[in-house]
């Protein structure tokens, strides 16, 4: 049996920032990983999805343009954006390898399991570790139909050499929507299949305006409905209809935990994730769970996955020093036009019986929009009774960099006169923001 000091499994953003932290402090490490090192993110989330929305971005803009002087016929070609990407993804694992191979960590590659409260088995290898840190991130959830097993997921969209002609999204939620528009971009007919509400964490006249320009694109969105089997490449529906094309499941991800036999070590978990308090320890004190595995108040982000990879390493060297800070979670939905929304929702702010004030904006007709002829443009900004933001909620194609101001603002608890008389260049995004509240 082979003994480290401590024993990290998963090897994503969480894995990465504690494995540095606790190889600084001289800690003897091994990392595990059951699939390719360097975690999700990098290898088939949000980076490569990113890359492919550049170009899905790109489109959009030139074709808001046209009405402007903007002349020529654009495409993207899915091939060559496939190859740069893959370029991308496939050189993750050996630079992730080699970096920690050169910290002296010790990886291993297979599928783990717990045998006891401080080891663990992997392909015949028995390894033990007084302390250990789960961070296998997330897994897509299945599809639990007839056939359902016959869908693609998340992970396998940048696996398919050619552009689908027809693809049907099943889900509601980010991944659904940024696929939506990126395919729909690319060429293909795409087919977005609503149980319920979309986007539910998201401002409702926000997810409105991104529903209608969906629309608008091309897209056909349909609601209250949802898939029954899959035969081939025929997709039957709740109300009997069929669709022909390509099934991709994005339905969401559940925590990657499934064959850790969590129990074996004392760990309690459930559907959301490894149960952890307020400093990312689970129910065996030894053990620690950070990143999207984590049934941790953050969303499953990556800049919070390495965020809370660094929190568990400092705390597993030091006790239970420090505690989950309460931050401003700024997300984005990486549609064309994006959506982008940090602090509370009206719905949210009513709940926990706050005083505060609603202003929404169409911007629209600011030059910062009306100079690439982007309509859709438009924000909700809630302001507390002592005149503090405590919630902002846009779309248009500057939302994702505005968000980060608002972001910036809340953090540091500056007030609706602070943000008046902030001093910006013009004419930026920016310059708007003392209009928008």
């Amino acid at each position: 049996m082979k003994r480290y000091d401590v024993i990290i499994i998963g090897s994503g953003s969480a894995a990465g920032q504690a494995a540095s932290i606790l190889r600084e402090a001289g800690k003897e490490i091994a990392i595990i990983e059951n699939w390719t090192f360097g975690g999700t993110c990098p290898q088939r989330g949000c980076d490569p999805k990113k890359m492919l929305a550049e170009g899905a971005e790109l489109l959009a803009r030139t074709e808001r343009m046209r009405d402007l002087g903007v002349e020529g016929s654009l495409s993207l070609d899915w091939s060559s954006f496939k190859k740069r990407i893959d370029e991308y993804r496939f050189s993750i694992p050996t630079s992730k390898t080699q970096h920690w191979n050169e910290m002296n960590i010790d990886l291993y590659q297979g599928e783990p399991h717990f045998i006891d409260e401080d080891s663990i088995v992997i392909d015949g290898h028995e390894l033990s570790a007084p302390q250990f840190l789960i961070a296998t991130g997330q897994t897509p959830r299945p599809l639990d139909i007839p056939g359902g097993e016959l869908a693609i997921t998340s992970d396998d969209v940048f696996d398919l050499d050619v552009l689908p002609e027809a693809i049907h999204i099943v889900g509601a939620g980010y991944i659904a929507f940024e696929f939506a528009h990126i395919f729909r971009r690319f060429g293909s007919d795409v087919t977005l299949l609503i149980r319920s509400r979309a986007l539910k964490a998201f401002d409702p006249n926000v997810v409105h305006r991104l529903v209608e320009e969906s629309k608008r694109i091309g897209i056909t969105v349909r609601h209250d409905v949802e898939p029954t089997r899959i035969d081939g490449n025929v997709l039957t529906l709740s109300d009997d209809s069929t669709l022909e094309g390509v099934v991709l499941n994005a339905t969401g991800r559940i925590p990657s935990i499934e064959r850790l036999h969590l129990e074996a070590a004392g760990v309690n978990a459930d559907h959301h994730g490894v149960q952890v308090n307020e400093h990312l320890q689970t129910s065996n004190p030894n053990i620690y769970a950070a990143g999207d595995v984590a049934n941790s108040p953050n969303p499953a982000l990556t800049p919070f996955a390495g965020q809370e990879g660094r929190l568990a390493a400092l705390n597993m060297l030091h006790g239970n020093t420090r505690a989950l800070p309460e931050r401003p979670t700024p997300t984005i939905v990486y549609a064309t036009p994006p959506i982008a929304k940090v602090g509370l929702t009206v719905e949210e702010a009513e709940t926990e019986g706050i005083d505060f004030d609603v202003k929404e904006t169409d911007m629209s007709h600011f030059l910062t929009y009306s100079r690439i002829n982007d309509a859709t443009a438009y924000s909700k900004v809630l302001l507390s009774a002592e005149g503090h933001i405590i919630g902002a909620h846009l779309i248009g194609h500057h939302a994702p960099e505005l968000i980060n101001l608002f972001s910036f603002i809340i953090q540091n608890k500056l007030s609706h006169q602070h943000v008046k008389h902030l001093e910006v260049a013009y004419p930026t995004a920016a310059s708007d923001l003392t209009y928008l509240i």
